[in-house]
C-alpha cells in the first residue's frame, strides 16, 4: 500500500474517532439504541448538555441538545433516552435538584395513559424548587419569629432603662420604704395583739357563754312549738270542723225565704207596718202638742 493511501486512511480514522467522541461528549449513546424527546422549558437554570435523565431514581438517558427559540423566548431541550425504558405518553419530564449543592437532573414522573410515548414526542416539562429555596422557605417563618422576639427584647430592655432611671429609681426607693413602715406596723399589732391575750380570751369566753344561752333559748322555743303542736291537735281533736257544719245549715236555714226569719229578712211588709206606725205615733204627738184639750179634759167640781 502506498504511503498517501495510508496517510488518507488514517486522517479519516482520527476524524470518525474525533466525531465520535465529541458526539459522546455532547450527550449521544453512539453505541446503544436510543430514543429521542423534547420539552420545552422556560427556563434552563442548571441544565446543559449530558444532564442526567432518570426514570424511578434510574439513570436512563442524559439531554442530547438545549436550543434556544427566539419567537417563543423558551428552550427547546432535547432527551435521548433508552429505548429499554417506557412511559405514558401524557408522562412529565421534571427537573430537580439531586443534591444540596443544586445539582440539577431531570426525572420522568409516569401518566396514567395507556398509550406508550413514541420517539420525537414533546413531553410535558416541570420543575421542582432545590433543596436550598425549600430549606430557605422553611427558615423563613423562624426568621420572622426571631426578628419578632429580638423587637420584644429590645422594647423590654428599653422599659427596664425606662424604669431605673433616676425618678423612677427614687420613686421604687420610696415604694420600699412604705413598705418596710407596714411591716413595722403589722410588727406592732402583732405584738399588741399578743400582749392583749387575756382580754381576747375573756371575749371568746363571753362569746361561749352568749352561745350557751342561745342554745336554752331555742330549746324554750323548741317547747313552745311542742305545746303549740298539742294545742293545735286538742283543737283539731275537739270536732271544730262539726261545729262550723252546725252553724253553716244554721244561716242557711235563717236565710230560706220559706221560713220565718227568712220572711222577717227577705219581706218589706214588716218593715212597712213599723214605718207606718212610727208615722202614725209622730201625727199623734203633733195633735196633741197643738190641741192637747181635744185629747185631756179637766173639770174642776
Amino acid at each position: 500500500m502506498r504511503k498517501e493511501v495510508k496517510t488518507g486512511l488514517y486522517a479519516v480514522i482520527v476524524i470518525a474517532v474525533t466525531l465520535i467522541a465529541v458526539e459522546f461528549l455532547k450527550g449521544k449513546d453512539i453505541f446503544s439504541r436510543t430514543d429521542t424527546y423534547y420539552i420545552i422549558c422556560r427556563e434552563v437554570d442548571g441544565l446543559e448538555i449530558s444532564t442526567p435523565v432518570t426514570v424511578g431514581g434510574f439513570h436512563a438517558g442524559r439531554i442530547s441538545d438545549i436550543e434556544y427559540n427566539r419567537e417563543s423566548m423558551d428552550y427547546t431541550v432535547t432527551i435521548s433516552m433508552s429505548r429499554e425504558f417506557e412511559f405514558p405518553e401524557d408522562s412529565r419530564m421534571t427537573a430537580y435538584s439531586s443534591d444540596i449543592l443544586g445539582t440539577k437532573k431531570i426525572k420522568v414522573v409516569a401518566g396514567t395513559s395507556s398509550i406508550p410515548a413514541s420517539s420525537g414526542d414533546t413531553l410535558q416539562s416541570g420543575s421542582e424548587a432545590d433543596m436550598l429555596s425549600s430549606i430557605a422557605e422553611n427558615i423563613q417563618p423562624a426568621v420572622s419569629g426571631l426578628d419578632s422576639l429580638i423587637r420584644n427584647i429590645n422594647r423590654a430592655v428599653s422599659s427596664v432603662n425606662l424604669i431605673m432611671d433616676e425618678d423612677n429609681r427614687a420613686a421604687v426607693k420610696d415604694i420600699l420604704l412604705k413598705l418596710d413602715s407596714t411591716a413595722s406596723a403589722l410588727a406592732s399589732l402583732s405584738s399588741a395583739i399578743n400582749g392583749s391575750s387575756p382580754e381576747i380570751t375573756g371575749i371568746i369566753s363571753r362569746i361561749g357563754s352568749i352561745t350557751v344561752s342561745l342554745d336554752s333559748a331555742a330549746a324554750s322555743a323548741g317547747n313552745a312549738i311542742a305545746n303549740a303542736e298539742e294545742v293545735t291537735a286538742s283543737l283539731r281533736d275537739a270536732q271544730l270542723g262539726a261545729t262550723a257544719d252546725s252553724l253553716r245549715a244554721l244561716l242557711v236555714r235563717m236565710q230560706d225565704p220559706s221560713g220565718s226569719i227568712g220572711r222577717l229578712l227577705t219581706s218589706d211588709s214588716l218593715h212597712n207596718s213599723v214605718t207606718r206606725l212610727s208615722n202614725d205615733l209622730d201625727s199623734l204627738v203633733r195633735s196633741i202638742r197643738n190641741d192637747p184639750k181635744k185629747y185631756i179634759k179637766i173639770s174642776v167640781f
